[in-house]
């Protein structure tokens, strides 16, 4: 028996990953897609322009059941023929639930910790679709769930780069994506914490590095330093990181996925250094200039005729013959 769904979005990734949502497949099935129309784009952005179209199935258990099931139906009388249809539609539930109580074993003996993991392992179903939507078909989930929180691990031998994506994006749409599916199923909604490897704990210890290097800074020069926008669990580590550091502050600004940090110092001080050491004088105070004031003339007598003494010589008249 095939069982199949069908998506349609404006690209055809989003179509891919709606249609194996919709197909809700078990984590050993096979599923394949099947790309029935591209998408078009409209003319001047106006008129026309089509949806992308994707299918998914993928085959049950049933059809391997099918012809012996046929034989005995007509070997044997009507009045058995519908105990036999019974049993044609309870052997492969019977199956399943062994499947699934299998694989939910399986993840209760590799979760760490000691914490229980839950029969309902929908979580880690759709996430494991998406994964299969994006060609990722060697992987698997070890999932950890408490009262409040559902921890997922991704277990893949593929490249992680895309899964995580450029400084954690798809690996946050992900587990975006995961919240909102559980938050559809529960009345109460948990947090969700998606992880592979070991990138949060050395993503924490980047961050951790960012806030003190821009402490550092604010102390020393006395201005703010706004970080590049950030998702609420890394604003977190950044708050949490400053509060332990004497003389500076943190704050939020922004809103969406523009929502960023600022470090500023404690007091408002507009600038600076940090031991009023800017410039050359360490601490010492240049004197005012003194204002300007004239000498006073000197005092002497004023020079007269009354000696008779020429500086030049007698000048006498010259005589025409």
């Amino acid at each position: 028996m095939i069982r199949e769904a069908i998506g349609t979005a404006p690209t055809l990734d989003e179509a891919r990953s709606k249609a194996i949502a919709q197909l809700n497949a078990p984590l050993d099935a096979d599923v394949i897609v099947e790309v029935l129309e591209q998408a078009t784009k409209k003319t001047l952005g106006l008129f026309g322009g089509s949806l992308a179209k994707v299918r998914a199935y993928y085959e049950t258990a049933q059809e391997q059941n099918e012809e012996p099931v046929q034989k005995l139906m007509q070997e044997t009388p009507k009045s058995v023929e519908k105990v036999k249809g019974n049993e044609k539609t309870k052997k492969p539930r019977k199956a399943e639930e062994e499947k699934s109580l299998g694989q939910d074993e399986g993840l209760r003996q590799a979760a760490p910790g000691g914490e229980v993991v839950s029969s309902d392992n929908a979580p880690a179903n759709y996430l494991t679709s998406i994964l299969l939507g994006m060609g990722i078909t060697d992987v698997s989930i070890i999932t950890k769930q408490t009262d409040e929180d559902i921890f997922l691990e991704i277990v893949s031998r593929e490249d992680y780069g895309s899964i995580i994506g450029r400084r954690g994006e798809t690996l946050d749409a992900l587990q975006y994506l995961v919240r909102l599916s559980v938050s559809r199923n529960e009345n109460e909604g948990r947090r969700i914490s998606l992880n592979i490897g070991d990138y949060r704990d050395k993503r924490e210890i980047t961050l951790k590095g960012l806030a003190k290097r821009q402490a550092d800074k604010v102390l020393k020069y006395g201005r703010n330093a706004v970080l590049d926008p950030m998702n609420p669990y890394e604003r977190r580590i950044i708050h949490t990181t400053v509060q332990d550091i004497e003389g500076v502050q943190s704050h939020s600004i922004g809103e969406g996925e523009g929502r960023r940090v600022v470090i500023s110092p404690v007091g408002g001080r507009s600038g600076g250094y940090r031991y009023n050491d800017r410039g050359g004088n360490n601490g010492r105070r240049r004197d005012a200039k003194p204002q300007y004031k004239p000498r006073p003339l000197e005092t002497r007598e004023p020079k007269t005729d009354v000696s008779g003494e020429f500086s030049y010589g007698k000048i006498e008249p010259k005589i025409k013959n």
